[in-house]
């Protein structure tokens, strides 16, 4: 499935220019580095928010309810979790299309149905005091976090194409768990958005992307594309990499109308300063080392 028209896309001979699909890998694969000692964050006038990245992967295997529930015991305003759709159109939460690096299965998620990926250890990679975890569903995740914290969802896109479905899926499971004023939707991907916000206009919604090239009006999410952020007029934020979270690029975004949460970065120190240059919120796979 392609992005409709209009939407800036960048034409094919740019896949020829190889800095910025290097820069976007660096930016999308790298990590933040071995976390140091916890910090107490600095009081702010403005509401800044601490987000645990696939929940508290830094203490238990990501996307799993061990993940989750170490994530509510610390001082995050969210909780961030990936989905993707399983064979029989399940909503499931798990972060690559594939089972392959989290889980002791091989192959696309798409292919499996709930029943089968239920079968699967998602724990044990990680750590053997983890076996028996299990790809828990949107909808487990909901009923573990019942509005204690706030759930920042990030809806993905299959290895090969869109999940059909999958936008409203998450759409009603929120509607049925009543969820709707502690959810936020949130994808690198511009027709999934287009898709909520069609369907929904009262759960929030942020544009996730790598960056902004300075200076140009070229910005990378999935890929390049040109022009500016009014196409995104419908979110609330505008989320990106920490290499590109500078001030000058913060006040920006707050000047055009968005709030941006980076991700994700694990130095406490390096945290706080995201905040005292204008970050809304970091993302973080260690927020039990972030006390208020």
């Amino acid at each position: 499935m392609s992005e409709r028209s209009g939407t800036g896309k960048i034409p094919v001979w740019s896949r020829l220019v190889p800095l910025p699909f290097l820069l976007f890998w660096m930016c999308a694969c790298g990590d933040a580095g071995t976390p140091e000692k916890g910090i107490t964050l600095k009081k702010n006038a403005r509401k800044v928010s601490v987000i645990a990245h696939r929940g508290a992967s830094g203490l238990a295997p990501e996307n799993t309810l061990a993940a989750v529930r170490k994530a509510m015991e610390t001082d995050a305003d969210f909780i961030e979790v990936d989905v993707h759709q399983s064979k029989d159109n399940e909503v499931v939460v798990i972060h690559d299309a594939t089972l392959d690096r989290t889980t002791t299965g091989t192959g696309r998620v798409s292919d499996f149905t709930l029943a089968e990926l239920e079968k699967l250890d998602a724990g044990i990679k990680l750590d053997s005091a983890f076996a028996g975890e299990r790809i828990p569903t949107l909808a487990q995740v909901l009923k573990a976090v019942k509005g204690k914290k706030k759930l920042l969802i990030e809806l993905k896109k299959g290895e090969d194409d869109y999940y059909p479905g999958l936008e409203e899926n998450t759409l009603r499971l929120i509607r049925e768990n009543r969820a709707e004023e502690w959810c936020v939707l949130q994808s690198f991907y511009d027709p999934i958005l287009e898709r909520i916000w069609k369907a929904d206009f009262v759960i929030q919604t942020h544009k996730l992307m790598v960056g902004k090239i300075p200076f140009l009006p070229i910005f990378i999410d999935h890929e390049l594309k040109f022009g500016g952020f009014d196409r995104y007029s419908e979110a609330t934020a505008i989320n990106v990499h920490r290499y590109f979270a500078s001030k000058a690029f913060i006040k920006s975004l707050h000047h055009q109308g968005f709030k941006t949460f980076i991700w994700t970065e694990d130095k406490p120190r390096n945290i706080q300063e995201l905040f005292e240059i204008g970050a809304d919120g970091v993302m973080t796979n260690h927020p039990e080392l972030i006390t208020r």
